[in-house]
């Protein structure tokens, strides 16, 4: 049986993998104008704005890896599973901001802020998500971090169900795959919607 805090990691890990990427999007510009203004398409200009938090998510999980098996101690039934779950959360919460940014801008960033607090409460990650009122436990089976937090409890443990494990990266792929979506129809609209100013945009913007 894990202790406490081994059963707490999964959650925590989850958890830090999106205030990471969160607060890189208060830092990297994902879609800057002067990439918008230039003949590439939507498609190339979306990955190029989620591939740098993306991958810099994928280190910030590396890190994280290291610190809960070396500095905490904890041990892992698959850890090149774990770690792929974790880097592969990361890339899809990357996603889900990157297209609320390109949406809704400084009003999509304040959102995914919303929805690490509303995360909080449904992913199930300190107390059982079957307590929820009904609302919020039918979110559960929608919001992306109990995926990730259910995926990490299955590799994490022995005795965990891997296949259990790869419908929660399936569920997260089509989070991940919906998101850039989204995100490449906002920058194509973005595109069509150039003026004079964009056109001429400022060396910093």
């Amino acid at each position: 049986m894990c202790s406490s805090g081994a059963g707490l990691a999964p959650f925590f890990a989850a958890l830090a993998a999106w205030i990471g990427i969160y607060a890189l999007f208060l830092i990297v510009k994902p879609i800057s104008r002067r990439a918008v203004t230039a003949p590439h398409s939507p498609v190339r200009i979306t990955l190029a704005g989620w591939l740098t938090p993306a991958a810099l998510g994928a280190l910030q999980m590396v890190a994280l890896m290291g610190i809960l098996a070396i500095a905490l101690g904890f041990t892992f039934h698959h850890p090149v599973g774990t770690l792929g779950v974790m880097m592969f959360g990361s890339a899809t919460f990357a996603a889900i901001i990157l297209a609320l940014n390109v949406w809704l801008g400084s009003v999509g960033q304040f959102l995914g802020l919303v929805l690490m607090v509303l995360q909080l409460v449904t992913a199930g990650g300190t107390f059982p998500w079957q307590t929820l009122p009904e609302p919020l436990g039918a979110l559960h089976h929608v919001l992306p971090l109990g995926f990730v937090v259910d995926a990490m409890r299955q590799l994490m443990y022995a005795g965990g169900d891997v296949a259990r494990a790869w419908a929660d990266l399936g569920v997260l792929a089509i989070w991940l795959l919906g998101a850039l979506a989204l995100a490449a129809i906002g920058v194509a609209q973005m595109t069509r919607r150039r003026t004079l100013r964009d056109l001429q945009p400022s060396l910093i913007g």
